[in-house]
């Protein structure tokens, strides 16, 4: 914010030296960025951080400067001299649960012309634009006093009333208004607006309507003030990207018990530079909103703040800050200002305490550990597990992404997830910033998808990235969500070619690439069957168990998905998504060793036609079946289809490899043994043995 130095001035009684003032506001919190000159005059350029709405104007500032250098407060002195009745108007709140408060004053016969050329400094040296007496008074006040107004021409008015709501509060779903940049804007029934008998003539908070615009040909004006739900002006304020002076400070919370004090200088002022008769103000307060008191104990203050401060010397300090306080037994009730909205809790009252005393005179020290913190084993083997998998993805040549932990609830229709999926079970934002990150993610790919999309169209052709984060799942008994740790890993290539007809290559280097995470921590009975998943292609896909239990899926994402992303050519792209603590749970915390058999090995291979759709997990599940200790390892070396194989089937071939560990295996006792196995395997699966 940038004010005047010679403006700010008028609000302090005494002198103060500019310097003096921009170390000060600095070291209290309210950083000075730069002191510019303009015409001869200082303008300070202050940080201002969210939190601190009341020094958004010059009196929230000056204030300031009265505690820290222990000044006083010299506010704008001004008497409205004669107030008419006006008993025609009438104003009314559709919606108080987003405004709070709305009060109007009427002043007719004014005339509109050029404001006065130090009015005219004064506003241009804070950044904004001169317009006419009328308008440039509500900006002024604006300015000094922190709260926004708003001038309506009243004979634009129609039906001599406004109301304040929402589109729904009066039946529609949405309205159009042009505001006063000459921009057509669309409202839905959850935007609150200010309206006449007819018609809306303003956004609240943000932009007057220019169907009521002052003009050179206004007589009448009606001078708004009010406080709009933060939270209200700040959506709809996004949504439309519109931010003015007026929406930077209504979001941030203005002080609702100074609104009719501004109403009352604006008028004042109008009256001073464009004459006119002043009428009666009309207030609409339907609840009024009780002041905060918070409980504190000097002695927690000086524990807070590492510093032995007197009693006396912490009232003081308080007081300065024009917070009330009552004596308890042994300790303090603080009335809160209506002006200080950032003070809620007994540790701001000690950060305020900090802030004026000084922090520079706080003495730097080390704080005293009352009891040493035992490490947590368990949670210490899961950040070093998550650690392991990070730095195996990144070594492989990933890289990582880090995405809110938002997602629209549209994702889920995207991907076809089933309505009785778990996933399904997501939380709802009360107040999303737009509607892509409504909800908290239920799953990791979308987000990746998304960054996929992103770095596609910024020329990346082939990109490998990953995601480890967490996921959050509604559950019905419990207040909280499940919040398992998922990794998600994706893989993308452009114009993919192949010379052979079908090669699932990307995708078996992904498989190769989990499988070394199993391999690494050790975990054993992992199964990869067909997947039920409808967005991962069906030929190319599987879900993946540890010990019966599904930990994730793998496979390549569903042309009929993928036409409906926005890739303007047809990508090869693979996914994974694994849950890592249903993974943790299986990894083993004893490695226990046995020693190999020193006796040479025995391998057959054997061929089988089978349906196209055949699992081959079955076989291995035979396989691991067979009773026979001999059997060391089996694993399957080729898949066909083509000549010589029946259509709609495929040949399977698969080598077993055979040892004992007290003897060399002699070739009757193998192939016994290997007939045994292969009558098996075709006996449950109706498999026919191949010939050459």
């Amino acid at each position: 914010m940038k004010v005047l130095f010679s403006w700010l001035k008028e609000y302090i009684e005494g002198e103060i030296e500019l310097k003096r003032v921009a170390e000060s506001l600095t070291m209290a919190g309210l950083e000075v960025g730069a002191i510019e000159d303009f015409q001869g005059d200082a303008v300070v350029d202050l940080e201002i951080t969210p939190n601190r709405a009341d020094c958004l104007s010059l009196i929230g500032i000056a204030r300031e400067i009265k505690a820290i250098l222990g000044l006083k407060l010299k506010k704008p002195s001004f008497k409205i001299q004669k107030e008419l009745k006006e008993t025609n108007f009438k104003i009314s709140i559709a919606n108080s649960e987003l405004c709070y408060r709305y009060a109007g004053r009427i002043v007719k016969g004014v005339k509109v012309s050029s404001s006065p050329e130090w009015l005219k400094k004064r506003l241009e040296a804070s950044g904004i634009r001169s317009i006419n007496n009328v308008v440039d008074v509500t900006n002024y006040v604006l300015l000094e006093y922190g709260h926004p107004l708003h001038a309506f021409d009243l004979d634009l008015i129609e039906g001599a009333q406004i109301r304040v709501g929402t589109p729904r509060d009066f039946g529609m779903t949405e309205v159009e208004i042009t505001t006063l940049d000459g921009v057509k804007r669309k409202l839905d029934c959850h935007d609150l607006l200010i309206w006449d008998a007819v018609k809306p003539v303003a956004i609240a908070g943000i932009m007057g309507g220019a169907n009521t615009e002052v003009n050179d040909k206004t007589v009448n004006v009606l001078l708004e003030s009010a406080y709009f739900k933060p939270e209200r002006i700040r959506k709809t304020s996004k949504k439309l990207g519109l931010s003015t002076e007026a929406s930077y400070r209504f979001e941030r919370g203005t002080d609702i018990e100074a609104l009719k004090e501004a109403l009352d200088r604006a008028a004042f002022l109008i009256q001073q530079f464009a004459g006119g008769e002043i009428y009666e103000a009309i207030d609409v307060y339907p609840k009024k909103i009780p002041y905060k008191n918070i409980a504190f104990n000097t002695e927690k203050i000086c524990k807070f703040i590492g510093v032995n401060l007197s009693e006396e010397e912490i009232l003081r300090i308080l007081e300065l800050l024009e917070i009330q306080l009552e004596k308890k037994d042994n300790f303090y009730i603080a009335k809160i200002p209506s002006h200080r909205q950032d003070i809620s809790i007994e540790e701001d009252i000690a950060e305020e305490v900090a802030r004026i005393y000084g922090y520079d005179r706080i003495p730097a020290e080390l704080p005293q550990a009352f009891k040493y913190v035992e490490e947590n084993y368990e949670l210490t083997k899961k950040r070093k597990f998550l650690d392991l998998i990070r730095n195996y993805m990144i070594s492989l040549g990933f890289s990582e992404a880090v995405n809110f932990s938002f997602m629209s609830a549209d994702d889920l229709d995207l991907f076809e997830i089933p309505q009785n999926d778990r996933r399904r079970k997501f939380i709802c934002l009360l107040n999303p910033l737009r509607q892509e990150e409504s909800v908290m993610r239920t799953m990791l790919f979308p987000g990746l998808l998304k960054n996929t999309e992103k770095n596609t169209a910024r020329g990346i052709e082939n990109l490998k990235l990953f995601e480890i984060g967490r996921v959050f799942i509604a559950q019905q008994s419990a207040s909280l969500p499940e919040e398992p740790v998922h990794l998600a890993v994706i893989t993308k290539k452009e114009d993919f070619k192949s010379p052979f007809k079908d090669d699932p290559y990307d995708f078996y280097a992904l498989k190769g690439l989990i499988d070394g995470v199993f391999r690494y921590f050790k975990i054993n009975n992992v199964q990869y069957i067909r997947s039920k998943e409808t967005f991962l292609h069906p030929g190319q896909s599987a879900d993946i168990f540890v010990k019966d239990e599904k930990i994730g899926f793998i496979g390549v994402l569903s042309p009929r998905v993928l036409s409906k992303l926005d890739f303007k050519t047809k990508p090869y792209i693979c996914i994974t998504e694994l849950d890592l603590d249903k993974l943790f749970s299986f990894v083993k915390t004893e490695v226990k060793y046995k020693p190999f058999s020193t006796y040479p090995p025995v391998k057959r291979d054997v061929a089988l036609i089978l349906p196209a759709d055949f699992e081959s997990q079955k076989i291995f599940e035979l396989i691991k079946s067979f009773d026979s200790e001999l059997i060391e390892d089996a694993f399957i070396f080729d898949v066909y289809q083509g000549k010589g194989i029946p259509e709609g089937h495929k040949s399977i071939a698969f080598r077993i490899i055979y040892r004992a560990f007290d003897r060399t295996l002699t070739a009757e006792e193998v192939d016994e043994l290997h007939t045994k196995l292969v009558e098996k395997i075709i006996a449950h699966t109706g498999a026919i043995l191949r010939d050459g």
